[in-house]
């Protein structure tokens, strides 16, 4: 079992573990842990862990995808049921100092969990930061942070109105309610800015002296003190309870379609038959005009199902090259991947146990509907899953013939 993280080195890891497998003959499996902190992370992180994950299926792994607080934990558990021999991890960057005080690493729990089994550590090479800014990013204040600040203005505004009516404690709560509501809708950082200017206004315009920072009673640093942290663990929760909402929505959102496509290829005889259903099933789930194509005697690919000129409306010869390669080479190319990106078309190869048996490909009505700007991880993979699901039942059927 290998550990596969967002971490650039670890498509090396891989790699080497890939290698150890095959000499060994041993079955291997690449796991990854979506815990809240992982959840957290930026949307390039988690989709750099959803393309190792990738890498590892395409080496010959089993992925697995558990969730979970502790890393470690999940991943000894999940050795443990599949009588995982050894168990292979990268080493860790070394983490800021207050982290080390106050919790332990993923792999300082790892190795204290697994007493019975074999850990091994391995560096991964060099890796290139796949993590770095784009040009011109980060110059631009976010909007986030931007609606952070007309919480508190809002805040402060309704404070004013108050102050005359209402006892100071009354007008914290009214701050506390903006740092919910900024965390609930702007995230974890613009609260954390919010609560902090929440204490410098209040003590600013509210408490005596008022229109100063200097503060008559030593009560009120306590006040303060209180408040950034009770504003601060509101915020932390908030997010965290929005981000964990989120994750269950979408992944609601991918079991529905597969029951929905599971539903129509049950139902199905024959390989057009799979197809129309398939093309049918996948335009509703993406709101896209879809195409099959299978290939012919010659290994050329033929419109199987779907309305082909639709989708195909110009640049022929270009777009069916660029689904020639991604049957060749089992691949996803085109619209919204790292393949032959300049295309408007998505392709997604259907795979069979040991090849490809075609190719749907996929072009957007509204590439800004709600489907298509789901995260690039999960967009990605229910794509497989659905391919996976279509390629299955054509193989059944072929079977089932050949019986």
């Amino acid at each position: 079992m290998v550990c596969v993280g967002p971490s650039p080195a670890s498509a090396d890891l891989i790699r080497a573990v890939a290698k150890q497998a095959a000499a060994a003959n041993a079955e291997w499996y690449a796991v990854y842990v979506e815990n809240p902190e992982m959840l957290r992370l930026p949307e390039a992180e988690r989709n750099r862990a959803v393309s190792n994950l990738r890498l590892a299926e395409n080496l010959g792994a089993e992925t697995i995808t558990l969730r979970g607080r502790s890393i470690g934990e999940e991943i000894v558990n999940c050795a443990r049921q599949r009588h995982i021999a050894r168990i292979f991890a990268g080493k860790p960057r070394r983490r800021a100092w207050w982290k080390e005080i106050f919790s332990k690493s993923p792999l300082e729990e790892l190795l204290l969990l697994s007493s019975d089994l074999d850990v091994y550590l391995i560096r991964g090479e060099q890796a290139a930061s796949m993590a770095a800014a784009a040009p011109g990013q980060g110059k631009r204040f976010p909007s986030d942070y931007e609606g952070a600040l007309l919480y508190l203005l809002a805040a402060t505004g309704l404070c004013f109105l108050m102050y005359p009516y209402f006892d100071l404690p009354n007008l914290i709560m009214v701050y506390l309610l903006a740092v919910m509501v900024t965390a609930m809708q702007c995230g974890r950082g613009p609260a954390m800015l919010n609560s902090l200017l929440s204490v410098l206004t209040f003590d600013f315009c509210f408490v005596p002296p008022r229109w100063s920072f200097t503060v008559e009673e030593a009560k009120y640093i306590v006040t303060f003190v209180v408040m950034f942290l009770v504003a601060a663990v509101m915020g932390h929760l908030a997010t965290l309870i929005k981000q964990q909402a989120e994750a269950a929505r979408l992944h609601e959102r991918q079991t529905a379609a597969m029951y929905a496509l599971s539903r129509e290829l049950a139902g199905a005889r024959g390989t057009a038959e799979i197809l129309q259903g398939a093309v049918k099933q996948i335009s509703e789930i993406f709101e896209c005009l879809v195409v099959a194509l299978l290939p012919d005697e010659t290994g050329k690919l033929r419109p199987a199902a779907g309305d082909f000129s639709a989708v195909f409306q110009k640049d022929l010869v270009k777009e069916l090259d660029a689904a020639q390669w991604s049957y060749g080479n089992g691949q996803m190319a085109g619209w919204g991947t790292q393949n032959l990106a300049d295309s408007p078309i998505l392709y997604v190869p259907l795979p069979e146990t040991q090849a490809t048996i075609g190719v749907l490909a996929l072009r957007p009505k509204d590439p800004e509907a709600q489907n298509w700007l789901l995260p690039e991880q999960l967009r990605l993979r229910l794509l497989e899953s659905l391919a996976k699901q279509v390629a299955l039942a054509l193989e059944v059927e072929r079977l089932q013939k050949t019986a």
